[in-house]
């Protein structure tokens, strides 16, 4: 994301530091590993933390929270967008869902933000981006399903929140789990479930 270029008394741009440059990457990456790992409610303070920053380079950056929350979804919900519209167009309806399947369940196993209200918290722009993803995922789920390749019994909805099972982790009757290892086992024994034949 470009930084904001101030404007001169001419109206012309003046170029942006460099530092101010990297401030603004880094609070940006910061944001985006704190909200994966505490939510949506994550403090300007965790955040200037984790980018190495001051408080204060954080609210001049952005100055109102739904700004910097509307931005991380944004980034998430890019990403899942592109992976959904490169789903559709494997030839092999099969490999498209399992594709955009594993990108949910992980992105969401590792994203503890995804898991928090995003018209709530990202603005129109990301309830836009909610709904296109959420469109495309259906016409990935109907696309395998026609070409015989995935359950009929199953709505999309129901596989959208399949995905969200490899987000368990933790702790199970006092045993540790290894969350790395416990999302690839459970994501394989999932698209074994969900595939015909």
């Amino acid at each position: 994301m470009n930084a904001e270029r101030p404007a001169t008394p001419q109206g012309t741009a003046m170029p942006v530091r460099s530092d101010a440059q990297r401030n603004a990457a880094r609070v940006l990456a910061a944001a985006r590993r704190a909200v994966a790992a505490n939510g949506l409610d994550v403090s300007y303070h965790e955040i200037a933390r984790e980018a190495g920053v001051g408080v204060g380079t954080v609210y001049r950056r952005y100055p109102e929270r739904d700004q910097l929350m509307a931005v991380v979804l944004s980034d998430i919900l890019t990403e899942l967008i592109d992976t959904a519209h490169q789903a559709l167009d494997c030839d092999d309806a099969w490999d498209g869902f399992s594709t955009l399947f594993s990108g949910l369940a992980l992105r969401t196993a590792q994203n503890a933000g995804l898991s928090g209200s995003l018209d709530q918290h990202g603005g129109p722009a990301v309830a836009q981006q909610r709904h296109e993803l959420l469109d495309l995922t259906r016409r990935v789920v109907e696309r395998a399903q026609v070409q015989g390749r995935l359950r009929r019994d199953l709505t999309w909805q129901d596989v959208l929140r399949l995905t969200g099972a490899p987000a368990v982790q933790g702790c199970v009757l006092g045993l540790e789990l290894d969350p790395a290892n416990g999302h690839h086992v459970v994501l394989t024994v999932l698209l074994d479930g969900l595939r015909t034949g």
